[in-house]
């Protein structure tokens, strides 16, 4: 209770409309772009997808559950940077380029699209561009909808 206390409700609730916008969003994302690139079919297909789960598998439909962690945890990051990022002129795009790059450009694994990726990898760029659109995106539509939705609340209940 303490630890409620010190950091206060303002924390707490922006934490739960972050992570409500952070899940929703990679779900509402995730369907359309698993149906209009066939996932399916390119994890089946595409060596670099050998090590990777199933669509099937239940790790991979409790995905949305897992992201709730996630979520948490770039809000707790991020809030030191509150009024630099979100209060700011421009905010969304702030926000969006932080999340972007650290979690998909910068990525410390070599993962599809970034840029450790294209060095320790031998994936063609094709292969490393097929889920930079779906990244890119929801990194957008996430930003824009958090930071608009946490200015009005600002607003609102100041």
């Amino acid at each position: 209770m303490l630890m409620f206390n010190k950091l206060g409700k303002k924390f707490y609730y922006y934490m739960a409309r972050f992570t409500i916008v952070h899940v929703l969003t990679y779900m509402f994302i995730g369907v359309i772009f698993t149906n209009l690139q066939n996932y399916k079919a390119a994890f089946m297909t595409i060596e670099q997808f050998e090590n990777y789960r199933t669509l099937n598998s239940a790790v991979v439909r409790a995905a949305p559950f897992f992201q709730i962690f996630r979520g948490a945890f770039f809000a707790a990051v991020l809030y030191p940077f509150y009024n630099i990022i979100i209060k700011s002129e421009y905010g969304w795009v702030k926000l969006f380029f932080v999340i972007w790059g650290f979690s998909f450009v910068g990525s410390i694994g070599p993962i599809p699209g970034s840029i450790e990726g294209f060095i320790y990898t031998n994936t063609s760029i094709q292969e490393h561009l097929i889920g930079s659109p779906e990244v890119t995106i929801q990194a957008l539509i996430f930003s824009w909808f958090f930071v608009k939705w946490e200015n009005r609340t600002e607003r609102d209940y100041g």
